[in-house]
């Protein structure tokens, strides 16, 4: 077993989770869509699809080997 500073996340393994993630992410999504808003599991289907969406970006600048950057308007109201 590696020590986790040892471990690094190479292209090509970024680029088949990217693929899983966006798969599942279509999943969620469709689930969203037959429930009715602002039920519980709506609100985790939600919640979940947030989660992916920051994943799929992550994997994205692992991809392209950038630092991962905060699209502007991301985090709320900027001061």
């Amino acid at each position: 077993m590696s020590k986790r500073t040892q471990r690094a996340l190479h292209a090509h393994e970024a680029k088949e989770m990217q693929r899983e993630v966006r798969e599942f992410q279509r999943h969620v999504r469709q689930w969203a869509a037959r429930l009715p808003i602002g039920t519980t599991a709506y609100l985790g289907c939600d919640i979940l699809n947030y989660s992916l969406i920051l994943m799929d970006m992550q994997l994205a600048a692992a991809i392209d080997a950038a630092p991962y950057e905060r699209p502007p308007g991301f985090g709320g109201m900027e001061s």
